[in-house]
């Protein structure tokens, strides 16, 4: 519903337009009246008393002219409207004050005729005005007071041919007036009211509208997108495999897995920019803010994307302002896996776009802030169509690979850590990307060093996974890397096969959704009352609503969002795995606070 402020300055702004467009008419008839007043009761007053009130009311004429032309040049607004009304107010209340002069100049003097003439003028008066100005009663009462003051004061002062009759019939007159008034105004303004509510509504069913067509466009910009190159991988999965099935030899089997790991990593790449659109459409993610290491982050974003850039035959170049003096440290408060999703998707936007030159990741101090530049010598962006990269599922430049969501991401997670983005570009020249942050000194930073491999060997792990293929891949995966491997469907399953098993079990890999209605939760919680042992535990999951995430959290789990990586669940498993580390605070693979892929 609309505001009620907003809707009573809505109301206010009607009227004032009604009383606005009616003033000029209201001011000549107000003069007409005046004419035949003084035609009708001349001999009642003397001439030059009836000359001057004339005159007064044709200056009172000429300046409601002067003044509705300044107006009409003004726009009236919800802003001044009030202060329209009150001036509404002090032209009436002059116009009454005059009526009130005509009472005291034409009542005296008069006969009896003359006085019920003029009363009957002064009656006429009033029931013009109740039609005219019961919009606004502070108008209404300041036209009509006077007048009806008059007569009273008329009436006492000077008498009538039955004055208490006639005071009865005034004092009646006025109390039907006001009740005639005020329902007038009541109900014009329950109209207006009702009016601006039934257009707001309209116009906020027109908006659901509007963004409902907008939704159905965009799922089927999406489909045509994904239909394309969701397809192509799975495609090219599919003739691998054949391949494979060909029993080719060891180095050609090699290369055809390699081929297979390429086209897996794109359709991941593909899943997680959708995971990551609906999540910020959903309004789902909010940064976790810390302070971050700029030269650690850049540092493994480089050593990722040089190979790309060497496979390409590009040069990529990282530069980092030297270690050396107060301005060595490199740090910023932000959210490190959101703006790592930043950096890589612009860096993977420009190695995409690039066919031959090179790349540029740079980090340097400038007025105080600390600037991220990926520029590229690629085929660049004309002026006309830079706002329109950031638009979802839009690819100025077919290059086969993605869905058109990288730079939609950027911006969006950019609004989202306050980060300053800006975009030059010339066609045929390449494209800079600059990301404006503010820095966070904290001394002296020293060099980054390679992060340590975790050693997985001889370690007891159990899979619950009502999938037949992810426990079968599981079982496959997890002893190449020299883990003890038991798997089932659900827990019921699971138990005749613990009989044989000596070792406890030192992590619990459970799916969400298993066999029979149970939850990765609830297996995890059974198993560790089972063992008498706060066993380390990951929690996987295909679904990426924000309840997953609440009830990871209440249970202290860390919630890995699939599809999911080999390194990412290597990683995973070896923090995990780390006698000293609580899985629950490790912060690796996905953060149930993060549910973004970095892969």
């Amino acid at each position: 519903m609309i505001d009620e402020t907003r809707l009573q300055a809505l109301v206010r702004l009607d009227v004032a337009q009604r009383l606005r467009s009616n003033d000029l008419s209201l001011t000549v008839g107000n003069f007409v009246l005046a004419l035949l007043v003084a035609a009708s009761l001349h001999k009642a007053a003397p001439p030059a008393w009836t000359a001057c009130w004339l005159g007064l009311q044709f200056v009172n004429m000429a300046f409601h002219f002067w003044l509705g032309l300044r107006w009409l040049r003004s726009p009236l607004t919800t802003a001044n409207a009030q202060l329209w009304l009150r001036r509404v107010t002090r032209t009436s209340a002059i116009n009454g004050l005059l009526w009130l002069l005509a009472v005291h100049i034409f009542w005296p003097g008069g006969s009896d005729a003359q006085r019920m003439l003029l009363w009957a003028w002064m009656i006429g008066i009033s029931s013009a005005a109740l039609h005219s100005l019961h919009a606004y009663l502070p108008a209404y009462f300041a036209m009509v007071g006077p007048v009806l003051l008059g007569l009273l004061l008329a009436v006492l002062v000077h008498g009538a041919i039955d004055s208490w009759a006639i005071l009865a019939v005034l004092l009646l007159g006025s109390t039907l007036y006001i009740h005639f008034a005020v329902s007038l105004r009541r109900l014009l303004w329950d109209s207006l009211r009702q009016t601006h509510q039934l257009a707001h509504l309209s116009e906020s069913l027109r908006l659901e509208k509007d963004l409902a067509v907008k939704l159905s466009q965009s799922r089927s910009r999406f489909l045509a997108a994904a239909s394309h190159d969701l397809r192509q991988p799975v495609h090219a999965l599919s003739l691998f495999v054949g391949a494979l099935k060909q029993n080719p030899s060891p180095a050609q089997s090699a290369q055809i897995l390699q081929h297979v790991s390429s086209a897996v990593d794109a359709m991941g790449t593909m899943f997680n920019a959708l995971l990551d659109i609906s999540k910020l459409d959903a309004e789902q993610l909010q940064p976790q803010w810390q302070t971050v290491d700029l030269r650690e982050l850049m540092s493994r974003i480089a050593a990722d994307h040089s190979l790309q850039a060497q496979a390409k035959g590009l040069r990529f170049v990282c530069e980092l302002p030297p270690i050396e003096g107060s301005a060595a440290a490199l740090t910023v408060r932000s959210d490190p896996a959101l703006l790592e999703r930043v950096l890589r998707n612009l860096l993977s936007n420009a190695l995409r776009y690039t066919p031959q030159g090179g790349v540029l990741l740079r980090a340097r101090r400038r007025h105080g802030r600390i600037e991220l530049l990926v520029a590229d010598s690629g085929v660049g962006i004309a002026r006309a169509r830079r706002a329109e990269v950031f638009d979802e599922f839009v690819q100025l430049h077919s290059s086969g690979q993605g869905l058109g969501l990288g730079l939609a991401i950027v911006q969006r997670l950019s609004a989202l850590l306050r980060l300053g983005l800006r975009l030059r570009s010339r066609p045929g020249r390449g494209s800079l990307f600059t990301l404006t942050l503010e820095p966070q000194d904290e001394g002296p930073a020293a060099e980054p060093g390679p992060l340590a491999q975790p050693q997985l060997s001889g370690e007891l792990v159990i899979v619950l996974d009502d999938s037949a293929e992810i426990r079968l891949a599981m079982s496959t995966l997890l002893p190449a890397w020299g883990l003890g491997v038991v798997s089932a469907a659900s827990v019921a399953e699971l138990m005749p096969q613990l009989m044989g098993v000596s070792a406890t079990p030192r992590l619990l890999l459970c799916d969400y959704r298993l066999g029979g209605g149970e939850t990765g939760s609830d297996a995890i919680a059974r198993l560790r009352e089972l063992f008498n042992s706060d066993i380390p535990a990951l929690l996987l999951s295909a679904d990426t609503g924000p309840e997953r995430t609440e009830d990871a959290l209440d249970q202290g789990l860390t919630l890995l969002h699939k599809p999911l990586s080999q390194a990412q669940l290597r990683a995973a498993v070896g923090e995990a795995l780390r006698p000293s580390n609580a899985i629950a605070a490790s912060g690796i693979g996905l953060h149930p606070a993060h549910p973004l892929h970095l892969g």
